[in-house]
C-alpha cells in the first residue's frame, strides 16, 4: 500500500486527495490553514472554456479535458451548487481583445457567437456605449468554489483520507526508502508527495529544485447587494468580471497585483475595480459593495500550471500554477496526478505542463 502525502487544502491537494482515495493507498493531507482557506474558498467560481486560435494547443486541450471533469463532478455531487451559466467576453471600442482575434482565426464556433451591442443590450440594458459588442460562449459552468473543494476533501476523508492542520515547513529527500514531511508538530513518512498549496508550494520547491517557480498573484473582489435586477449571465472585459450568485450577491472584479504574500484588501483597489466597472455599467457605485475580499493566486512564469513530476526526484510531484484558472484547471490537475501515481496512460500535451520546462 502507498503511503501518499498531499501538502494543501485548496482545490489541487483537494482534487488529487479526492482521486487517489479512491485507491487502496494511504491517503494524507496537510493544510495549515483550513480547507480552501485562499484562493479555492474566495473565486467566483466561473469555469470557461478558452478562446484559443488553434484548439489543438496544450492549453486548450487541457481545457477541454478540464471542462469534461467539471461536467462528471457535476453528475456525481448535486449539493455542490454547479449552474450552468453562459458568459458574455465583452469588447471595448478602444480597447483589442486577445479573445475576439482568437475567435475569428479559430475553426470551431460551435458552443459561442458573436452579438453586436444592440444585441447585447437584449440581454442586458445597462451596457454602456464604450462597449462594441461581445463573444457569447455557451457551454460555461459557475461554481460554489468553496463547496466544490470542501466536498472533494470530505469525500477523501469518508474515504478514509486522513486531514491533518499543520504547516510544513520542510520535505527530507535524503532518506534512501522513505520521504519525510516535516510540521510544527511531527514527522511523517511517505512514498510519494504531491505539492499542492498554491503560491506558498513556492519554498518548498525551491528548496528541492532550487528554483523559485511559483509567484504570488494578489486578486481582489467586491461583493454587491440590492443590484435588481442581478446578471442573468456572466460578463467579462479583459480580466474584469461582474456575475451574479446565489442570495442576489453579484461578484466584481478582480486585480492582479504582483506585490508579495500580503492578503488585505486596500481602499486603492476598490477604486480600481469600480472604476473599470463603470466604464462598462455605469450605474455601479459604493452603495451596492458589502464586502471585499482578498486572496493569492499562484502564478508561474509563463502563466501555465504545473503538473507532474520534480525532475530531480520522481516520487514528489507539483500540482498547482492554476493562478485566476484554479477552479477551471484543479481538478483535471488532481486526475493527471493520479495518473501519474499509477502510471496510467497520458496525453502527450501533458508533458509541455512539466516541471521540467522551468529547469
Amino acid at each position: 500500500m502507498l503511503k501518499i502525502g498531499i501538502i494543501g487544502g485548496g482545490i489541487a491537494g483537494s482534487a488529487t486527495a479526492y482521486y487517489l482515495s479512491k485507491t487502496k493507498s494511504e491517503v494524507t493531507i496537510f493544510e495549515k490553514d483550513f480547507v480552501a482557506a485562499h484562493s479555492s474558498g474566495k473565486s467566483n467560481g466561473s469555469i470557461i472554456p478558452l478562446i484559443e486560435k488553434d484548439k489543438n494547443t496544450s492549453i486548450s486541450l487541457l481545457s477541454d479535458y478540464a471542462l469534461n471533469i467539471h461536467n462528471k463532478l457535476m453528475q456525481k455531487f448535486s449539493d455542490i451548487y454547479y449552474v450552468k451559466k453562459p458568459v458574455m467576453h465583452l469588447f471595448t471600442k478602444n480597447e483589442n481583445s486577445a479573445i475576439y482575434e482568437n475567435y475569428l482565426n479559430s475553426e470551431n464556433h460551435n458552443n459561442s457567437h458573436l452579438l453586436s451591442l444592440s444585441e447585447l443590450r437584449h440581454i442586458d440594458a445597462r451596457v454602456s456605449d464604450n462597449v462594441s459588442g461581445g463573444l457569447f460562449i455557451k457551454n460555461s459552468l459557475e461554481v460554489d468554489s468553496l463547496m466544490l473543494t470542501k466536498s472533494l476533501l470530505n469525500y477523501s476523508v469518508e474515504n478514509g483520507a486522513n486531514f491533518v492542520n499543520e504547516n510544513v515547513k520542510r520535505i527530507n529527500t535524503n532518506s534512501k526508502d522513505k520521504l519525510i514531511i516535516h510540521t510544527h508538530e511531527g514527522i511523517y513518512n511517505f512514498d510519494k508527495i504531491i505539492i499542492a498549496n498554491g503560491p506558498w508550494a513556492n519554498q518548498l520547491i525551491k528548496d528541492i529544485s532550487g528554483k523559485d517557480l511559483i509567484t504570488p498573484i494578489k486578486g481582489q473582489i467586491l461583493r454587491m447587494k440590492n443590484i435588481f435586477p442581478g446578471f442573468k449571465i456572466s460578463f467579462w472585459w479583459g480580466k474584469n468580471y461582474i456575475t451574479t450568485k446565489d442570495k442576489n450577491i453579484s461578484w466584481l472584479g478582480t486585480t492582479h497585483e504582483n506585490i508579495g504574500y500580503d492578503e488585505k484588501p486596500t481602499p486603492n483597489a476598490k477604486k480600481i475595480i469600480l472604476d473599470n466597472a463603470k466604464e462598462i455599467f455605469p450605474f455601479l457605485d459604493e452603495r451596492f459593495i458589502v464586502e471585499q475580499t482578498a486572496c493569492l493566486r499562484p502564478m508561474t512564469k509563463d502563466s501555465l500550471p504545473i503538473i507532474g513530476r520534480i525532475s530531480n526526484n520522481e516520487n514528489i510531484f507539483i500540482c498547482g500554477g492554476g493562478s485566476a484558472n484554479g477552479i477551471l484547471f484543479g481538478p483535471a490537475m488532481g486526475k493527471t496526478i493520479y495518473k501519474y501515481i499509477f502510471n496510467e496512460e497520458l496525453d502527450n500535451y501533458i508533458y509541455d505542463f512539466s516541471v521540467d520546462r522551468f529547469l
